[in-house]
């Protein structure tokens, strides 16, 4: 068990949010492949953040996106639920899918994971920020540029995925309108939402992704 803890140390340092502005506010997806799922850990993990606060959560397991705070509950229709639900399971499916081609692109076998975080930041001034990236075993694999709609490679492997993500100029810029528009959008009603729940720390938060309950 400890070193299935120190395996997983990585996936907790990717995940941690370093709030550094106290007037900032970001609304961030995290979502977690497993290759080799056991001990209560799921296959796949689906976790929303407003700012610290966890607000929604999917796992392989009960395959269900849920709620994680009263407010979402309480003003999203369940029709809102179920649709996301549909959309995590084919997620669920891909990244086991990317995950068994990054390994054997690497040559790997055994305990290995996937992750995909994508979120933007609205600033006090107005400014907003997005991003999107995604991580093998916790380090960096891809991050996208969504000025120069490309995507930044780390290694070779990644440059295969690159090659065939940026032939594809209409999901390109579909990522840059969703950081840039509908994130924010739905960062801004969410905050409405939340207005009296959500109270700012200003200190870092680190993130861990809880497992199914039995």
């Amino acid at each position: 068990l400890e070193g299935l803890m120190m395996l997983l140390l990585p996936l907790i340092i990717v995940l941690m949010m370093k709030l550094s502005d106290a007037r900032t506010h970001s609304l961030r997806y995290f979502r977690l492949g497993i290759s080799e799922p056991g001990y209560g850990i799921p296959e796949f993990i689906s976790a929303g953040y407003v700012d610290s606060h966890p607000i929604t959560m999917y796992n392989s397991v009960s395959q269900l996106k849920e709620p994680r705070a009263l407010w979402m509950e309480e003003n999203l229709a369940p029709d809102h639920w179920e649709r996301y639900t549909q959309l995590l399971r084919g997620w669920q499916q891909a990244f086991k899918v990317e995950l068994k081609q990054l390994q054997h692109h690497y040559n790997h076998s055994g305990f290995h994971t996937y992750q995909r975080m994508i979120g933007c930041e609205l600033l006090e001034d107005g400014s907003i920020t997005g991003f999107l990236q995604y991580a093998y075993d916790g380090q960096d694999f891809l991050i996208f540029n969504k000025d120069t709609l490309s995507w930044m490679a780390m290694d070779n492997v990644a440059d295969i995925t690159r090659r065939a993500w940026e032939a594809n100029r209409h999901e390109l810029q579909y990522q840059k309108n969703w950081l840039e528009e509908e994130c924010i959008a739905w960062l801004k009603r969410f905050l409405e939402y939340g207005k009296d729940a959500l109270q700012r720390t200003g200190k870092n938060k680190v993130i861990c992704l809880s497992t199914p309950e039995h």
